[in-house]
């Protein structure tokens, strides 16, 4: 299964990506652990994160992501994989006198320790983790009692550049594979 990706970023930072190619986030508070981020299906919403932080420098690479070997987080199989990773996390915590990491809002410290705990332990057992996929709510009610939020999203953490078809800049003819 392919998705196709929305990456924010700046101009210059686009130009440096379609020439030389992405560099993984590595943040503590990455939701979705390691990985290059992107808004799935969702290129507005990647403008709209690029212009809050580069203003009128925005800029936005699409990408064609190849799902193989993905944890995914909108597939129910994985949840038990990340609760016992969850668990297992604690309980070394635990053994080694080490707090977890906490949660705030908007940066999601546990989530990624989790989330990079279960792709490690899943690695020593053989299997690759390329990417991965969840599914956000975020942003105030679209109307008052509504469920729906404004800024809702899929993304996609790209762990793997394999993953990666093709990428090209958004709105522009240059893509590449």
């Amino acid at each position: 299964m392919r998705a196709i990706g929305f990456h924010g970023t700046s101009v210059e930072r686009a130009e440096r990506i379609l020439a030389a190619g992405f560099r993984a986030s590595r943040n503590d508070y990455d939701w979705l652990g390691d990985g290059v981020y992107f808004f799935q299906d969702a290129p507005g919403r990647a403008r709209e994160w690029a212009a809050e932080r580069f203003g009128s420098e925005a800029a936005v690479v699409g990408a064609e992501i190849d799902l193989t070997d993905c944890l995914d987080l909108l597939d129910p199989r994985w949840h038990r994989v990340i609760a016992n990773a969850h668990r297992d996390l604690v309980a070394r915590g635990e053994r080694l006198q080490q707090p977890l990491p906490r949660q705030t809002t908007g940066a999601r410290r546990l989530d990624r320790a989790v989330i990079n705990y279960a792709v490690d332990l899943m690695a020593d057992d053989g299997l690759v983790i390329r990417s991965v996929r969840g599914a956000f709510e975020e942003g105030p009610p679209i109307f008052p009692g509504s469920a729906l939020r404004t800024r809702s999203h899929v993304q996609i953490a790209v762990r793997d550049s394999s993953a990666l078809m093709r990428i090209w800049l958004e709105g522009g003819a240059d893509a590449r594979s």
